[in-house]
């Protein structure tokens, strides 16, 4: 598709969205975009490559595209998440996955924080707004949360950054173990 010829330019694209992400940490955009390529690129490994490598499949205990998204949700417990997350975009069906979504800002009238509603009306979903003396986000322009719900006790509220991040690494080790390649994109947030 275009310029995406195979699974490891369709990881090059994560990579690449998950580091403006990383930049812009309030931008529901870019968040769902690493979230729905993040999910589909189990799709482009399995059609690009590992339908065919039996050794591979052996490996992980698999034998199609439905048992490697398994392994995956198995072995990568945040995978579960970015596919609810996926599918509830797709099929307009936000909250009704288990899962709330929402943005943290600094209440508008509090002048101690930057950008404090200047961007009221910009966003139309759910905000938690908070007043603390630490700036919120990166840049002070709020960043995304994820609601688990109460059967999460304490581990309740995920920032989405973090969930994106644990499932792009989940996909650079990946292809490191089962597919490596020189040439394998790297995220200038992951310094490992």
């Amino acid at each position: 598709m275009f310029d995406l010829a195979n699974s490891r330019d369709f990881y090059a694209m994560l990579v690449h969205d998950f580091d403006d992400y990383m930049n812009e940490q309030h931008s529901a955009r870019r968040a769902f975009h690493c979230i729905i390529s993040s999910y589909h690129l189990y799709e482009w490994v399995w059609g690009d490559w590992l339908k065919g490598d039996y050794a591979v499949q052996k490996a992980l205990g698999i034998r199609d595209r439905e048992s490697f998204s398994a392994w995956i949700c198995r072995v990568c417990i945040w995978f579960i998440f970015v596919r609810d997350l996926a599918n509830g975009s797709k099929h307009f069906s936000a909250g009704k996955q288990g899962l709330e979504t929402m943005r943290v800002a600094a209440l508008p009238f509090a002048l101690d924080q930057p950008n404090a509603g200047l961007d009221m009306g910009a966003w139309d979903g759910p905000i938690r707004y908070v007043q603390s003396a630490a700036p919120i986000g990166p840049h002070g322009e709020g960043y995304l949360l994820i609601d688990l719900g109460e059967v999460a006790g304490e581990m309740r509220y995920l920032p989405a950054s973090q969930l994106i991040e644990v499932v792009v690494r989940f996909w650079r080790d990946f292809f490191r173990l089962y597919r490596p390649s020189a040439d394998l994109p790297v995220s200038k947030h992951h310094v490992d």
